[in-house]
């Protein structure tokens, strides 16, 4: 891809980022998402489809630039395709070898209701809510979006040089529940140490259960399968751990480590 716009109006295309340059394994999908820290952390009030393309949206750009290396104005506009999606999701190609219809549907979604989303989370006395784009642009019969980042999301986005999260976007292939995509994402804003403890307040805040879930109906939908689902698909090892205060659940502590690689078998 290659940059072209030179007006306020014309789309942008960035080359997608690549910041890990080395030969991927057959059928990884290549890429990272990067975001600063109280984003990671924050609810993000998205659906599947959204945070999916959000995420092939943010491996578009090099966290380390300004936007304006990317456009003159600052509003930055990236192009997401139903190839990437369809790759992400985990769809397998149909019979005839092309890209899944559910791919299209699935990035159709995904842009739908993007222009109304909101990224919450408090900074001490402030509640913030915060725009993920301007303007999201799904082109039907073309296979592609449009993704204009929101002004007020870009500095939690570019220009990264601390307090930043990042991980590979291969970990988020196939996770087939938000609640996966999102613990996935705490999970790695402590991944240099494998510990997270979070209060359970917090927790649901990020993890954006309903309010009416006790503990155990938290622990029935939005932990336990979780940890199933990213055991199987993030190729992690999960813990948790309940700290009470008296007899209700205060925090919880996770550890976690990225599973061994399998031993090659022995030769015949």
């Amino acid at each position: 891809m290659v940059v072209r716009a030179k007006k306020v109006n014309e789309l942008v295309e960035i080359k997608r980022h690549r910041m890990e340059p080395e030969p991927l394994p057959d059928g990884e999908v290549s890429g990272s998402v990067t975001m600063s820290r109280a984003l990671a952390a924050s609810a993000h009030g998205l659906t599947l489809n959204e945070a999916r393309v959000m995420m092939l949206a943010t491996c578009c750009i090099d966290p380390r630039k300004s936007p304006y290396a990317y456009a003159k104005d600052g509003y930055v506009k990236v192009r997401v395709t139903a190839d990437e999606f369809a790759k992400l999701a985990n769809l397998e190609p149909n019979e005839r070898g092309e890209t899944p219809m559910a791919a299209y549907d699935g990035l159709k979604a995904g842009c739908e209701k993007l222009f109304d989303r909101r990224a919450t989370w408090r900074d001490g006395p402030l509640q913030i809510r915060l725009a993920w784009v301007w303007k999201a642009t799904y082109h039907d019969g073309e296979g592609w979006a449009e993704v204009c980042f929101s002004p007020d999301m870009t500095p939690h986005l570019f220009m990264l040089s601390q307090k930043f999260v990042r991980y590979r976007l291969e970990l988020a292939r196939g996770l087939r529940s938000t609640y996966s995509v999102n613990l996935l994402r705490l999970l790695m804003t402590q991944k240099d140490t494998g510990f997270l403890t979070i209060t359970l307040e917090n927790f649901k805040h990020a993890m954006e259960v309903p309010e009416s879930y006790r503990f155990a109906d938290i622990k029935r939908y939005a932990i336990t399968p979780v940890i199933k689902e990213l055991e199987e698909k993030a190729d992690l090892l999960i813990q948790c751990q309940e700290v009470k205060r008296g007899r209700s659940v205060y925090s919880l502590r996770f550890t976690f480590i990225p599973k061994p690689a399998a031993e090659n078998p022995p030769p015949t």
